[in-house]
């Protein structure tokens, strides 16, 4: 069986919860289709980011991706994952690029072998249990509210995305402590924006109100300040997800002990083969690997796969409210009462696009 045809498409959907304050008009996705000989078809979804139209992705999948895998088997995705990311490091193509045709070549592979991309990942597991992961909002009340909604649909984890202001931030987390009691695990993501005596002061809160982890407080480079930081805190401190480089240059950061865990997810890291490698990565030099969103439904199922088939990660993160990220496809990701997620049963990622929407809210 070989690859005859791979081809893109771009369409719109509303701009996701949380970058609405900050990226203004439509959400661009990149539909990627790579079609086999018999005519069976992988998918995979990429989000553009800043407010560009995925054109950008687009033609770096179909101009300089394309040609490496038209042909080839689908089998060979290691063979081929490499020939892409060798692109990566001199800019000619970008990590999502590579992210999005590789995810769509698992997908495919996985069909044609009649089998979930979780079970040609390792098949662990069918389950993992998920964490809610909040929008931006203006008040401690609006997230205490946000909290107990996502706790009522089962979640058991809670992640906040919060003001951004250590002050603020420390008031913050206190109340959600108090709302969700001692048993709900929670988390403080600080998105790479505090000063090194802020991350401390905050670092400092949450570890007196035993929360589960604390997210990127310093900028993604600053790993002599992380190591400081960790130095310090008993409280696990994350980083790594937006890293700009594949699986490599994760390296320095490890071996600078920059990170009690990295942050990983099939979209920033490469794909599902780039998943994989960053997770080697990890458990070779004894570092824990912990789940980020794949910034769309489709890589985030791509997510749920990889992490249930390949690791013993124990929770994925879950964008709330859910229903304003799910756009282009027919089913979704389904979070139980008992929250957890559980992976469809279908061949590939179990999930079909949506054409009449897609088609309906076309660019490219």
């Amino acid at each position: 069986m070989t690859i005859r045809a791979v081809r893109t498409l771009c369409f719109t959907q509303p701009m996701i919860p949380i970058h609405v304050n900050t990226f203004a008009g439509a959400l661009a996705l990149v539909l990627t289709v790579v079609e086999a000989s018999d005519g069976t078809e992988g998918y995979s979804l990429a989000r553009a980011h800043g407010g560009q139209s995925g054109a950008v992705i687009a033609n770096q999948i179909e101009a300089s991706l394309r040609p490496l895998v038209i042909g080839r088997d689908p089998a060979d995705r290691g063979e081929l994952w490499d020939a892409m990311a060798a692109k990566e490091p001199a800019g000619y193509v970008s990590v999502f690029a590579i992210s999005a045709l590789d995810v769509a070549l698992w997908d495919l592979a996985a069909k044609l072998q009649g089998v979930t991309v979780a079970q040609l990942c390792g098949g662990q597991r069918s389950t993992m249990r998920a964490y809610a992961s909040s929008t931006h909002h203006d008040s401690v009340d609006a997230y205490v509210a946000d909290l107990r909604s996502a706790l009522a649909l089962g979640f058991t984890a809670y992640k906040v995305h919060p003001f951004y202001d250590a002050a603020r931030d420390m008031v913050l987390a206190k109340a959600l402590r108090a709302a969700a009691g001692p048993d709900v695990r929670l988390m403080l993501d600080a998105a790479k924006r505090y000063s090194a005596r802020d991350a401390l002061r905050v670092g400092e809160v949450l570890q007196a109100l035993d929360y589960h982890w604390y997210e990127e407080p310093l900028p993604q480079h600053d790993w002599a300040g992380y190591r400081r930081l960790r130095d310090v805190l008993q409280i696990p401190v994350m980083g790594g997800e937006t890293l700009p480089g594949l699986h490599h240059a994760m390296v320095n950061a490890i071996d600078a002990r920059a990170y009690s865990a990295v942050l990983c997810d099939v979209y920033w890291k490469g794909g599902i083969t780039g998943c994989l490698k960053t997770m080697a990565l990890c458990q070779a030099r004894g570092v824990e690997v912990v789940s980020h969103h794949g910034a769309s439904a489709l890589m985030n199922l791509a997510n749920l796969h990889v992490m249930c088939g390949a690791s013993d990660v124990e929770m994925i993160e879950v964008l709330v409210p859910q229903a304003p990220y799910h756009y282009g496809l027919r089913e979704y990701m389904q979070v139980g009462a008992d929250g957890y997620a559980r992976l469809p049963t279908g061949p590939g990622l179990g999930a079909e696009p949506d054409w009449s929407y897609i088609e309906a809210h076309r660019i490219v």
